[in-house]
């Protein structure tokens, strides 16, 4: 996932460091990649709050927008380098989710 305020670049530090602590109300396992990224595994979370990967990071983003003003590129995968990768390819404010299955599709076409 990476961080962008609403005004553009990443969040200072303090916001940073907020927006880590809302992610750990989601999961215990958030991995820091500053300035402005963060992995987590939300594997639990799936279940626990009942959503698919897009239903969850559509929490995450509006949670994040509304209490930090930060918006959210957010990937996800089935494991770190791709929901890394799934990322990247998300567009601003959005979530680039690349199935159980489909990691070798979506792998294909980069060199």
């Amino acid at each position: 996932m990476r961080f962008r305020r609403t005004a553009g670049g990443p969040p200072d530090s303090a916001g940073y460091t907020g927006l880590l602590a809302l992610l750990g109300a989601f999961t215990p396992v958030v991995e820091a990649a500053p300035p402005d990224g963060a992995l987590a595994d939300v594997g639990g979370a799936l279940r626990y709050f009942g959503r698919d990967a897009q239903g969850l990071a559509s929490v995450i983003r509006v949670r994040a927008l509304a209490l930090h003003g930060v918006d959210c590129a957010i990937g996800a995968g089935a494991n770190p380098m791709v929901a890394r990768m799934a990322a990247r390819r998300a567009a601003p404010g959005a979530t680039f989710v690349v199935d159980r299955g489909e990691e070798a599709a979506f792998l294909a076409p980069l060199p």
